[in-house]
């Protein structure tokens, strides 16, 4: 029996994946590395950590900079910018009604994740809050997810995981998850249970399978 849905964030709830990408090309330039936003974007699913250290091509010392440039750049220039996709808020609330719990695990951290949720005015629709800093290992190991059902107080197997890119997808199988992926842009993930053009599509996957 399904008892909970558990969101990524980037991509699936928000349109941030080319304001991500632009804030690291634009980082980039400043550590003397080009980068067309449009290679970042492939990154995007992963936490900073990760892409920095891809785009600095494993030097530890420039991917740090770059995340603290970065983190700059998108704190002072995109969030004001940050939308969330249309179905949003009325999905949370049908799955809300159907009695289903609701959580958000992303690569982003925890306190990002609150901040921009309040200020997206959706944060007292979401039950729990799972970012990559309160976790072991971050996406595509299954921890963020985990860790959301033990919070949650549900199975693994009680859950369906939604997300948009294989990253989410290997992360949610890995913890023993049902995968929908949420397919806004042309991707696919052969390992994912579903494929949804957007949440409205989610929302009825997730109530044909309570």
């Amino acid at each position: 029996m399904i008892k909970a849905v558990i969101l990524d964030f980037d991509g699936t709830l928000v349109d941030t994946v080319g304001l991500l990408s632009e804030a690291w090309a634009r980082a980039a330039s400043l550590v003397k590395i080009r980068i067309d936003p449009k290679e970042v974007e492939k990154y995007v699913g992963l936490a900073g950590p990760e892409i920095s250290l891809k785009i600095a091509g494993g030097d530890e010392a420039k991917a740090a900079e770059l995340r603290r440039l970065k983190d700059e750049i998108y704190d002072s220039e995109y969030i004001g910018r940050m939308r969330l996709f249309e179905d949003v808020e009325p999905s949370l609330s049908i799955l809300r009604s159907n009695g289903l719990k609701i959580a958000v695990a992303s690569s982003q951290t925890t306190r990002r994740l609150k901040k921009y949720l309040s200020l997206l005015s959706v944060l007292k629709m979401v039950d729990v809050l799972v970012g990559s800093d309160t976790v072991a290992r971050r996406k595509p190991a299954p921890d963020v997810f985990l860790k959301a059902a033990e919070l949650l107080g549900v199975e693994p197997a009680e859950c369906f995981a939604v997300g948009d890119t294989c990253f989410d997808c290997e992360s949610a199988k890995n913890a023993g998850m049902r995968f929908i992926l949420v397919a806004r842009k042309d991707v696919s993930c052969e390992k994912a249970d579903f494929k949804a053009v957007n949440l409205r599509e989610v929302v009825s996957i997730v109530l044909n399978n309570l």
